[in-house]
């Protein structure tokens, strides 16, 4: 059994259009940095702390770790945000700008010991875009729940022009790395 240790929305749809089967069980863990200071390091800590979680209690499954956040251009780390207030903060640093998202995904199966763990990092380049576009954004709530405030399959797609890497790490999941470790087992 393959159990994705998220409760993602995101993360589901895609494996869900990847055809894959599976299982959520989310993991609640702390998702602390472990001390660590690089993004990609840090990524593939809180993917990999997640996957072990759930692996206590699942030890034959194959367990899928992720963890997605946002490094704004002023090297700012970017979570969930607070509140609206937080969010248009983030937003406004993204005019005419770039950030960094990077995912850690970690596989694993504890009765096999094996582990498969990394990273993807995608760079968004965004336009310029008015204050009355972000409070539209705002308005719509898109940017509750969401790394660096911003769905890019969402409303917040039309202010990127251009894409380095992976789209679905954006969105959530880093699926050709995924699929590489799926070749592996």
């Amino acid at each position: 059994m393959l159990i994705l240790a998220s409760k993602s929305p995101q993360r589901e749809k895609i494996l869900k259009k990847m055809g894959i089967k599976f299982k959520i069980v989310p993991s609640n863990i702390d998702e602390n940095s472990g001390g660590l200071k690089k993004p990609h390091a840090i990524a593939k800590h809180i993917a990999l702390q997640k996957a072990l979680a759930i692996s206590k209690a699942h030890t034959n499954d194959w367990i899928i770790g992720c963890d997605t956040f946002v490094i704004l251009s002023d090297g700012t780390l970017s979570i969930k945000p607070k509140d609206r207030a937080d969010a248009k903060k983030t937003i406004n640093l993204y005019r005419d700008s770039h950030c960094d998202v990077y995912s850690g995904l970690a596989l694993m199966n504890k009765s096999l010991k094996k582990r498969f763990v990394g990273y993807e990092k995608t760079r968004l380049h965004f336009s310029d875009f008015s204050d009355a576009n972000i409070e539209e954004y705002l308005n719509s709530g898109e940017w509750k729940n969401r790394s660096g405030s911003m769905t890019i399959e969402g409303r917040g797609g039309k202010w990127v022009h251009k894409i380095e890497g992976c789209y679905w790490n954006v969105v959530g999941l880093p699926v050709e790395l995924l699929k590489r470790f799926l070749k592996e087992i």
